[in-house]
């Protein structure tokens, strides 16, 4: 191992600026449950590491009608938070399964969203849920949609300079909830061979006022089924129209074969869990409209 520098801020401005110094030579490090791993396989060492636990970015609560949640709370945290079971129950249900439980305790939410895996269970999650992230540097602060901030696989729109302090999620309101589905090769501990995250809104009339369709491991990114959704906006939530809807998003994908699967098979998948995602978030019973 060579040798590398090891900073632990205590306030977001030293972090903010110890990243303005150190630019593209410096990790983050917050669970380290990808960036340890990449090291100890890929012998992949940076210049230097900033240690963010210090910085009081954990943290899951309403502000304004808002749920803000530190960059740095962990998926255990997220899985058994009671107001994102209640208001992000999709988040909820994919940080509070992902991995295994020691992982989960370090894994960070901010963590799974920079290491931009194209797979991420929360990542998926947050994108249906329409989710926002704040990146904070000394020259400012701006706040980014998450469906634009995946560029490729590991690539974001981050740049060296700025840390990603926080994400933000409007809470699911009257007749609205959110959905999460995931297929791996086995039942557990695995990386998705495609996931699915939807929210809905009905209006008075039962009809579908508004709508997130988020689909994982589909593409080089996590990505909207933006055709998928707009099917359905101002329709009767029926099967036949969650069927077609289904159907379109299996169409906006951008699969591939690996290791985990086929992209013949991802397109069937896609299918499967969008509508069973729409008919969950939905609060329709599996099969029904």
């Amino acid at each position: 191992m060579k040798n590398v520098e090891y900073f632990a801020p205590g306030t977001l401005k030293e972090a903010l600026q110890l990243l303005g110094k150190h630019g593209k030579g410096m990790a983050v490090l917050a669970g380290g449950t990808d960036l340890v791993r990449n090291m100890n396989l890929e012998n992949a060492y940076p210049a230097s590491f900033m240690w963010i636990g210090h910085l009081g970015l954990e943290y899951v609560k309403n502000v304004d009608g808002v749920i803000h949640i530190g960059a740095a709370t962990r998926m255990q945290t997220a899985g058994t938070s009671k107001l994102l079971q209640s208001k992000a129950a999709a988040l909820a249900e994919a940080a509070g399964k992902m991995a295994s439980l020691p992982v989960r305790s370090l894994a960070t939410l901010g963590g799974n969203i920079c290491n931009a895996s194209p797979a991420g269970d929360a990542i998926c999650a947050m994108l249906g849920l329409g989710a926002q992230v704040v990146l904070k540097s000394t020259r400012g602060q701006r706040v980014v949609p998450l469906e634009k901030f995946f560029t490729g696989p590991g690539k974001t729109v981050r740049k060296p300079d700025e840390l990603l302090i926080e994400i933000l999620i409007k809470p699911t309101a009257k007749n609205e909830g959110s959905a999460y589905a995931k297929v791996g090769r086995r039942q557990a501990l695995t990386l998705a061979v495609l996931n699915v995250a939807s929210r809905v809104k009905r209006d008075t009339k039962g009809n579908c006022a508004e709508v997130v369709i988020a689909v994982g491991a589909a593409a080089p990114t996590p990505l909207r089924a933006v055709k998928a959704e707009a099917s359905l906006r101002g329709k009767p939530l029926s099967e036949a129209a969650i069927q077609a809807a289904a159907e379109i998003a299996a169409t906006e994908i951008k699969p591939i074969d690996d290791v985990h699967g086929t992209a013949w098979y991802r397109r069937k998948l896609t299918k499967v869990l969008v509508a069973r995602t729409l008919r969950g978030a939905g609060g329709l019973p599996e099969g029904e409209g």
